[in-house]
């Protein structure tokens, strides 16, 4: 976790880039090992990565970057593109010098029930190992609606990865400040936001990403906001400022 976690400010800019075994070729941020270097040199504290992928980055580049190896899997072109399977081991992530795994799972999927048992049983590997677990927690299934991102079922998303194991947990954006923090205040874990659909512009993903970093959440888990940029560089680099300067919850505290 401090490998995450090691700015003084105690919140992280974690840059997943495994989406490509879901929606296929994204561009620049294919080229893994460039990527990576980019983002070490922007000032991020992690990248997400699926582990054929983490083989391509020189190791090198993880002096000053977490390297978190994702466990999960599905594709846009299946039947069911809420489904989501285990593809690795912990113990292959351990080899490849992780500093933690991440398991995604989506409540109200027809698959839920495979789903919420792949990641406890992450999590008791994870345990056993001594490697934190984040937990990519959605509502997305055919009954969801717009509730889906309400501060009530954030929190239960929240809980569930409390609950079966998990170090960290990934939610989307509960909308408002004062709704996310909500959810913040309901969980003892530390909660990443996710970025989203990519941002019409470099400012708009910036504005977005402070906007944010305005509630007491740990951090920011953008991909698409930063990889589909005009200037990735530019875009992590002022994301990762804004975190590690800005921190509410010391606010609070003062």
């Amino acid at each position: 976790m401090a490998r995450l976690f090691s700015s003084p400010s105690r919140r992280a800019l974690v840059v997943p880039i495994d989406h490509s075994v879901t929606i296929g070729p994204l561009g620049r941020a294919d080229h893994a090992d460039e990527t990576a270097a980019m983002l070490a040199e922007s000032g991020a504290d992690a990248l997400i990565v699926h582990k054929g992928r983490a083989r391509t980055i020189d190791p090198r580049r993880f002096t000053g970057l977490g390297l978190i190896v994702h466990l999960s899997a599905g594709t846009s072109l299946a039947q069911d593109a809420t489904g989501k399977v285990l593809v690795g081991s912990v113990d292959e992530c351990l080899g490849l010098g992780a500093d933690a795994v991440s398991v995604h799972v989506n409540v109200s999927s027809d698959t839920e029930p495979a789903q919420l048992a792949d990641l406890g049983r992450v999590a008791r590997e994870c345990e056993r190992l001594g490697i934190p677990l984040l937990a990519m927690m959605y509502a997305r299934g055919a009954t969801t609606s717009p509730v889906s991102t309400s501060a009530q079922t954030l929190a239960h998303l929240a809980a569930i990865a409390t609950d079966l194991g998990a170090d960290i947990v990934k939610l989307d954006y509960a909308g408002t400040t004062e709704a996310m923090d909500q959810v913040v205040d309901s969980c003892p874990l530390p909660i990443l936001v996710a970025g989203g659909p990519s941002a019409a512009s470099d400012d708009a993903a910036i504005e977005l990403g402070c906007r944010v970093a305005q509630s007491r959440v740990a951090g920011l888990s953008f991909g698409r906001q930063i990889f589909d940029a005009d200037e990735p560089s530019q875009v992590a680099g002022a994301l990762a400022a804004h975190l590690h300067d800005h921190d509410p919850r010391a606010l609070q505290l003062a």
